[in-house]
């Protein structure tokens, strides 16, 4: 179909195209004027995403989150928030509200749950693209009434927020109580176990005691090292007996020596003079022999004593051994008892960190569930609406505008196709298959024609 054909059979159809258009303009204008009056109140709320918990200081993550928004929607809808609303009204307690659930519902169902999904229907929450600002819209037949249930379901939304956070803090709270008195046992077990060993080893500061004992292990082992020495050395100056150098070198046996040689020497000049037997020279003999006795004795006597030295050396560098032995034996042990008291140490450590850190979040989660506090702030409270906004009849009658046009074409077209018929040479090209030579019609006798084509008088 050309445009020249659509515009001819508009032109033929127009009485039906109007009546039509002014058809569903009058029906939209007496339906717009016949329809109860609705009345819109509406009531905003902000919410502080940026607050920070008033426990803990810290911020909250979950306010920055890209469905938090649509969380709040769900929740504003909600049937728990309309249950409060239902409650703070008291509609299941009137006698008016009870008699319109049995006669809408003939007692069947709970009367809280029915009346929470009725005034549902009549909320319209919107959320903002660009803030955190949500608007709630109520709809209903009275203004005072659409404001009431406007500020309540504001009301009921921020009773509900924090209402979860107090349900979840108090569930909190009861698990950490629980873990209190689990991590308090295993507290007083740890250090029981702690006391218990300290009592059966005598353990009153296993640290400095073993500094103690580490400082005179080091010290024994200087004395070992001391008494290996002087062992080592009285036993090499007692090599040789009675000619070893300490000996020859001590100043009395180098004083008998000497005395000793002046004797012989002297005995040796009387023996030549006066003969062996002459008095003189016995009692040469006799005092050579004392002097070299009294040499021979203090040579033994000197060389004994080195020995006995040596002997003495070596029994203190035993003793000091068998002190040095004991002292690493102990030391071990005390190394070994304070390995185990470190382990019972950390035990007692880390079931009081454990404890502490369950009784911090047990005072934080009684502190939160005691808090009656929300980020969300009503920054508008709905009023009485004065002008209703259903219908909107300038809004109806604009669509009307638009449906009655398409409506008008649509049963034009719909006649022209129930009664065909031929308004231009297009129409005999396509209905006869022939082809049209010419239009013999004069320009001026045009309108003539299409008063004959159009049925009427020109």
């Amino acid at each position: 179909m050309t445009l020249e054909q659509f515009l001819n059979i508009l032109r033929a159809r127009k009485w039906i195209a109007i009546s039509v258009f002014f058809t569903v303009m009058l029906v939209t204008l007496l339906v717009s004027l016949s329809l109860p009056k609705q009345y819109t109140a509406e009531a905003a709320l902000a919410i502080d995403v940026k607050a920070a918990d008033p426990v803990t200081g810290q911020p909250i993550a979950g306010y920055m989150a890209p469905s938090f928004m649509a969380t709040q929607v769900d929740m504003i809808t909600s049937q728990n928030t309309a249950l409060k609303v239902v409650d703070t009204l008291g509609f299941a307690k009137l006698p008016e509200a009870q008699a319109q659930f049995m006669a809408a519902t003939q007692g069947k169902g709970e009367i809280r749950s029915w009346f929470a999904e009725s005034l549902l229907r009549g909320l319209n929450v919107i959320p903002s693209s660009e803030s955190n600002v949500i608007t709630l819209n109520y709809t209903a037949a009275d203004p005072k009434f659409a404001a009431t249930l406007a500020n309540n379901f504001a009301q009921a939304y921020i009773r509900t927020t924090i209402d979860n956070k107090i349900a979840a803090a108090q569930q909190n709270n009861v698990f950490f109580q629980e873990q209190l008195k689990t991590l308090q046992r295993n507290l007083e077990l740890a250090q029981n176990k702690l006391s218990e060993y300290q009592q059966t080893h005598g353990i009153v500061g296993s640290d400095e005691r073993l500094d103690v004992e580490t400082q005179r292990l080091n010290e024994l082992s200087s004395q070992v090292v001391g008494a290996q020495t002087q062992t080592f050395d009285a036993q090499s100056r007692t090599r040789g007996g009675t000619i070893a150098p300490d000996v020859l070198n001590h100043p009395l046996i180098q004083q008998l020596k000497g005395q000793l040689a002046a004797q012989e020497a002297k005995y040796q000049q009387l023996s030549e003079k006066n003969g062996p037997n002459h008095p003189h020279n016995q009692q040469a003999m006799a005092e050579l022999n004392a002097t070299r006795s009294q040499l021979n004795e203090f040579m033994g006597q000197y060389a004994g004593g080195l020995s006995s030295a040596a002997g003495n050396s070596a029994s203190r560098q035993a003793a000091l051994n068998s002190a040095l032995l004991a002292q690493k034996e102990k030391v071990l042990d005390l190394k070994s008892q304070r390995a185990a008291i470190d382990v019972l140490l950390r035990n007692v450590d880390n079931a009081q960190r454990s404890y502490d850190q369950a009784l911090q979040r047990f005072s934080q989660t009684m502190l939160e569930s005691r808090l009656d506090q929300s980020n969300i702030s009503i920054i508008k409270s709905a009023s009485e609406p004065i002008n209703h906004s259903k219908p909107n009849t300038p809004l109806n009658m604009v669509l009307a505008v638009f449906v009655g046009a398409l409506l008008a074409i649509g049963f034009a077209m719909l006649a022209e196709l129930l009664d065909r018929r031929v308004r231009t040479k297009h129409d005999i090209e396509n209905v006869l298959d022939l082809v049209v030579l010419a239009d013999l019609i004069q320009p001026k006798a045009k309108k003539y024609r299409l008063a004959r084509l159009y049925g009427v008088k020109a």
